[in-house]
This record gives C-alpha cells, sequence and structure tokens, in this order.
C-alpha cells in the first residue's frame, strides 16, 4: 500500500517536479508553527534564501527553503503520527540528515535545568515507529552515533550537553506522577513525543538522524509549564532554543 510508493510516484501525486530532492530535514518538536517557522527564517538572515511554494494540503505546512544550492526542509510538529509520514517523504526525496529539535520533560535527578539532551537511545511503543522497523526485538529505536557526536562537539562549547536515553510519551495529559517516577527510576533522562519517530522512520530509509532537546519542564522536581520556577527561566531557555536552532541548520547545510 502507502509505503510502497515510490519516490516518482509521491512527486506526482504532490506536484512536485520530478528534480526535485531534499537535501535535509529539521523537525522542531511544537504546536506553536507560525512562532517557529520565523525564529528560523530568521536565522538565514544574510544568506542567499528561496522559499519553495508547495501545495496547498497535507505538505503545504512543511517549510522548504533553498539555501544556496541545499533545500532544507523545516518541519513543526506535535507528536509522531504526522510527523512519521513527512520524515518518510523527505527520506525518499533524498534527506541525507534528519534532525530534531525541541525540549523534553527532564525525569533525571540532578540534571542541570538548562542541560541539552542528546538522546542514546528513545523508548517507544508507539506504532509511528514499530511499523518501519518491525523486526526488532526490544522498544529502543537509536540515532545516528556519528551524527549525534557532531551535534555534540558543535554545543559543549556553548551549553551544558549530556547523551542518555529518552522515552517517547505522545499523550502528555494522560502522565502521571507515577508515570514521571518509574520513567527516572528506570534511568530516563526526559521524555518527550517525537525523537523515537524520527529515529525509526530515519533508520528505515538509511537516513542519519539525532535529536537535539532542552530540558524544558523539569517533571522530576515537579516543575510544570505554569509553575513560577519555569516561567523565570524564559529568557535563558531563548538562548538555549538559538543555539539548538544554529546547530542543526550548520549541520543540514553541511549534507
Amino acid at each position: 500500500m502507502y509505503k510502497h510508493l515510490t519516490p516518482s510516484e509521491v512527486k506526482q501525486f504532490f506536484k512536485l517536479p520530478q528534480n526535485f530532492k531534499v537535501d535535509a530535514c529539521i523537525i522542531y518538536g511544537s504546536w506553536e508553527e507560525v512562532k517557529y517557522k520565523k525564529k528560523f527564517l530568521s536565522l538565514l538572515k544574510g544568506k542567499k534564501v528561496a522559499i519553495d511554494k508547495l501545495e496547498d494540503g497535507f505538505i503545504g505546512k512543511i517549510l522548504s527553503v533553498k539555501v544556496g544550492n541545499k533545500r532544507i526542509w523545516f518541519i513543526v510538529e506535535y507528536g509522531g503520527a504526522r510527523l512519521s509520514e513527512f520524515v518518510h517523504i523527505a527520506s525518499m526525496l533524498g534527506s541525507k540528515a534528519n534532525i530534531l529539535t525541541g525540549s523534553c520533560g527532564g525525569l533525571k535527578k540532578g540534571l542541570d535545568e538548562f542541560a541539552i539532551v542528546v538522546p542514546s537511545y528513545a523508548y517507544s511503543t508507539e506504532s509511528s515507529c514499530h511499523m518501519y522497523l518491525r523486526d526488532k526485538k526490544d522498544n529502543r529505536f537509536y540515532p545516528d552515533k556519528k551524527l549525534s557526536e557532531e551535534a555534540i562537539n558543535l554545543l559543549k562549547d556553548k551549553q551544558n550537553v549530556v547523551s542518555g536515553p529518552v522515552i517517547t510519551c505522545q499523550a502528555m495529559m494522560g502522565e502521571t506522577w507515577g508515570d514521571i517516577q518509574k520513567w527516572s527510576n528506570a534511568g530516563f533522562y526526559g521524555v518527550e513525543m517525537e525523537s523515537s519517530t524520527v529515529f525509526s522512520v530515519s533508520e528505515h530509509f538509511k537516513v542519519p538522524s539525532t535529536a537535539i532537546l532542552r530540558v524544558a519542564d523539569n517533571l522530576i522536581e515537579k516543575e510544570m509549564v505554569r509553575s513560577e520556577s519555569y516561567v523565570k527561566k524564559k529568557k535563558k531557555f531563548d538562548k538555549i532554543k538559538d543555539d539548538i536552532f544554529r546547530t542543526a541548520l550548520d549541520i543540514a547545510l553541511e549534507k
């Protein structure tokens, strides 16, 4: 069925030229689409940029930008269902790197509240992962080691970067304090909604992937997004987000 569509068929379906090619894909895990598309474009000032006009509809929400001779897809998505399809299409169209940026809820006791987590793997039971790697015997989905090391090396002189496992949960409102404690005790550094999907789909297509996630609400310390302590950290978070975006963009432009 849909999984067997060829690149040529996908281009025809979405009214793309047959020579259309994606060089890299950057994802930001969020529901604030307009805000982060503007942020991404602001980082491209001073560069030779052309924005592709994609057809309205399914792929119309993707920001497709030609920077010099490199075409980068920037996708703002919340959770893994539709994201799996976007990463699938980008990978079919030639992406050489799929990079997730965003945040995670802190689970590791004593972890720096301003740390950036580059996951060593993502644990997930979601279908957006297992439909792509059907022979997998466990629930661990891995990024590309080389790409993750590249991200860490670019960030380590600017921010506190750590590497450790995260868990993907796509039903945030269903999380309980018991879940947070269980996940923390199991050794997970953070909980998020997209990384396992990006890793799984990318591995299926043999495309290197990684994730760069700042710690947002520090759940193991019972901090939530409306907590006073969270609100006070906003300016520092903005600086961290800028460094994450620039790192992802630098990696994408090298591909």
